[in-house]
């Protein structure tokens, strides 16, 4: 049974103020377990989200909870600041300190998401491409696409696999899973899009004809004879893309290669290829970076690593501050986020510190539940990527993207078996989609941080709520979402955007900046945006 929610608003204005705030409501669904809920959509209904500009000397929330809150909208007056209220956290900005300039927010358009997305009915596909890309959705403006298969496929597949050994990729053409989902869903969300999409695509592995087995550890290799077929073959997606009407924004240069470095990984060497250092500088310096700058006329973004941010040392260190030619051809480093809870977020600043012409994405990231793989409704899903967003962006993330756009309830279709969960679930069966917590806390940032906002210094002036615990010696500081807590940006829409993780109990929390102060309700368990007028 799908439960239509009335709309609910904070109000703290007249009701002609708030007539425009109210969106069509989630239909509440219970997941999994009692305490879990997921919002419905089929071919006649989704509910939808819709940014409200701040009215002068006026500010607007945006409040998503484990209660149900899905951007339930509220309104207040901005004031004179105040010394000594109550307040369970104080936050002070300094909107004339300023670091990186967002780029954009976005999923993976992966052949498992183009074949649920296709499987559902006419009208569903749409409202599914509206809820991540237009303005009634969370306004995404990036995809990232696997160049040919990744495990999320049902079969490996490559490029022309056929004629072997043939290093002018003359059967270099489009595949079935391009043309029948991932170019639709891509051009799909290109014509609702409120802003260029950019894409970003990386290679899982070339075809096997352009690898070898290394005896020990029989992870694969790419034969020397092919690195510059290899080159070519990145920029003969560029173009094939380029021709169908999706122009590529960036190219990594490669996929988790540590994948593939020491072992065959848990796909084997069908989708991996790695990678020993030299052999990187190599080919990027004398094959990637010469074919890629030189690609299809146009300026591609050259992405390197495109890993687990732990391997950043040896990226900056070993390989591109060693050689200046190579450091040329990197535009910026794209990160994945599965191990940042073991790796410090300071290792992005030390690293970075020295190349301040270089940008960070983060350019995968995805979860799997605690007591199943897909658990449908779980807020605690959601508070991960709350505290992993944050933490990105605060050490100085110029974006984040998303792993699959959609998957099915058993977290696939995924030929390694390498099942995850995803912020939209697809029930082919019933034709309809379901949206996770995680959904909505991925459109606090992407929705309410437009590309081109410049995020500001901003201060907890609030002691934080954590108790160590004594029998454990490890245990001497608060966990990164505690102190990850919050971030804040100057917009070109002339507003700053603060947005706020709660994991406690409900409570208020003053936003300082200059003389003037807003106070905001913080629902138990709960992620807040705010949104106010500010000239410079």
């Amino acid at each position: 049974m799908i439960i239509y929610s009335v709309s609910r608003i904070i109000v703290f204005l007249t009701l002609s103020t708030i007539c425009c705030l109210a969106d069509l409501p989630c239909a509440y669904r219970q997941g999994d377990k009692p305490d879990r809920l997921v919002c419905v959509c089929n071919a006649t209904y989704c509910d939808t989200i819709d940014r409200v500009p701040p009215p002068e000397d006026s500010y607007i929330t945006y409040t998503t909870s484990k209660a149900g809150s899905r951007f339930l909208k509220g309104i207040g007056r901005i004031a004179d600041s105040v010394e000594g209220g109550n307040y369970g956290r104080v936050i002070q900005l300094y909107p004339n300190e300023r670091y990186q300039t967002i780029h954009g927010f976005g999923g993976a358009a992966t052949d498992a998401a183009g074949i649920k997305w296709k499987s559902l009915p006419e009208g569903a596909q749409d409202k599914f491409i509206e809820s991540y890309f237009s303005k009634h959705g969370i306004e995404y403006t990036m995809i990232r696409v696997p160049v040919a298969s990744s495990d999320f496929s049902t079969h490996p597949y490559y490029y022309n696999e056929y004629p072997e050994n043939d290093k002018e990729l003359t059967n270099f053409t489009y595949t079935k899973e391009d043309t029948e989902f991932k170019l639709p869903l891509i051009k799909g969300a290109m014509e609702v899009a409120t802003d260029e999409i950019s894409v970003v695509a990386a290679v899982w592995s070339p075809p096997r004809w352009m690898k070898k087995l290394d005896p020990g550890s029989k992870a694969s290799r790419l034969k020397p004879e092919f690195y510059q077929t290899f080159a070519k073959y990145h920029c003969e997606f560029v173009k094939l893309y380029e021709k169908a009407g999706v122009p590529i924004w960036g190219m990594s240069t490669s996929n988790e290669p540590i994948d593939g470095t020491f072992t065959q990984a848990g796909f084997g060497p069908q989708d991996t290829m790695g990678w020993s250092v030299e052999q990187m500088k190599k080919w990027l310096k004398n094959n990637f970076g010469p074919t890629m700058r030189n690609c299809n006329g146009k300026k591609i973004n050259i992405l390197a690593m495109d890993d687990q941010r732990y391997l950043l040392p040896v990226w900056n260190f070993v390989i591109v501050a060693k050689d200046k030619e190579i450091s040329n051809y990197v535009d910026g480093f794209a990160i994945h986020s599965y191990f940042d809870p073991y790796t410090p977020a300071s290792i992005i600043d030390m690293n970075m510190k020295n190349f301040p012409d270089k940008f960070v994405l983060g350019t995968e990231f995805c979860t799997t539940g605690s007591d199943s793989t897909v658990p449908l409704g779980d807020w605690g899903e959601g508070e991960v990527y709350a505290e992993t967003i944050l933490e990105n962006l605060a050490t100085n993330y110029v974006g984040f993207i998303d792993w699959n756009l959609a998957l099915d309830p058993d977290g696939g279709p995924n030929w390694a078996k390498n099942f995850v969960d995803a912020a939209i679930i697809i029930n082919s069966t019933s034709g309809e989609f379901y949206k996770q917590p995680k959904f909505y806390v991925l459109g606090h940032f992407s929705k309410l941080i437009p590309r081109w906002s410049q995020r500001i210094k901003s201060v907890r002036q609030s002691p934080i709520n954590y108790t160590p615990d004594e029998k454990n010696i490890y245990d001497s500081s608060p966990p990164r979402k505690y102190i990850y807590d919050h971030v804040a940006f100057v917009t070109t829409r002339n507003t700053i955007v603060v947005v706020i993780a709660n994991y406690d109990e409900a409570q208020n929390a003053a936003i300082m900046f200059g003389s003037k102060q807003v106070t905001v309700f913080l629902e138990a368990n709960s992620i807040v945006s705010v949104e106010f007028p500010y000239s410079f």
